[in-house]
């Protein structure tokens, strides 16, 4: 395991120290609350994201089974399980950001229009959520609020090891008041600022809008790359261009984004 790895998985496990272990050995997974919650999802990245001209973190909110113990594996510890669940999210984010694109618009689609643009090396994955329930957002689940807590810890310490230049959260609309917690953009606890969006280039605020975060790294955010809607397949062309041509200006300070 590389220094950058390491660094992952070490803040990994300070995190994660205090969760509730059979959240991770499915050991009451036999209970009705407990049945339908995933794996964890534990980003790595590239041995080389370090050296990549551009590095990109692209946050989204799949949701899929992430299983990490399979079949009759049991759970040893959780240093153990964290080296499994990166390894597996690394993998999985390997294989698929080199297949052919998806049928139509996808969250994968993003990422191998990004890694065609800026080569795989320097793109890096990340969720919103760090658990999925019935392989679907957690939102509705009884234990959340400690979710989001775990959530939120988890993508703070991949974004401070990581250091990517560049942020897109693909998240969605639908949870974006947990983005904005994570990183609030308003009074005292503010952590974002120069605030713009594209209105003069007829792209709208919902669709697309960009900050600074910690005052360094460019951020955008976007709908879910699954939006069919014309709107947000122009706002992802928009974003994918500003990023070839290293984020160009021409944008206007707002007050209220969303």
């Amino acid at each position: 395991m590389d220094s950058t790895q390491q660094a992952l998985a070490d803040a990994y496990r300070d995190v994660l120290a205090d969760l509730p272990q059979h959240w991770l050995d499915c050991s009451r997974s036999h209970e009705g609350e407990y049945a339908k919650l995933s794996g964890l999802f534990l980003p790595g990245t590239s041995l080389g994201f370090h050296c990549a001209p551009q590095r990109i973190l692209l946050v989204g909110r799949e949701t899929r089974g992430w299983s990490v113990l399979k079949g009759d594996d049991k759970f040893e510890n959780l240093e153990t399980y964290i080296c499994k669940a990166m390894a597996k999210q690394q993998d999985h984010l390997s294989k698929f950001i080199s297949e052919p694109k998806d049928r139509g618009e996808s969250f994968f689609n993003l990422l191998r229009d990004l890694a065609n643009d800026h080569g795989t090396q320097g793109i890096a994955w990340a969720n919103l959520f760090s658990f999925a329930w019935n392989k679907k957002s957690p939102m509705r689940w009884k234990h959340f609020a400690k979710l989001l807590e775990i959530s939120e810890q988890l993508l703070k310490v991949q974004i401070s090891i990581l250091q990517p230049d560049i942020i897109v959260f693909a998240n969605g609309a639908s949870s974006a008041k947990y983005r904005q917690g994570y990183f609030p953009h308003k009074g005292k606890s503010s952590v974002c600022s120069e605030l713009s969006d594209f209105s003069k280039q007829r792209i709208p605020i919902n669709q697309l809008w960009r900050f600074k975060l910690h005052q360094r790294i460019q951020c955008f955010r976007i709908q879910h790359p699954s939006s069919i809607s014309i709107p947000s397949r122009a706002a992802r062309r928009f974003l994918l261009e500003q990023l070839r041509v290293g984020v160009a200006g021409g944008v206007r300070s707002i007050r209220s984004p969303g």
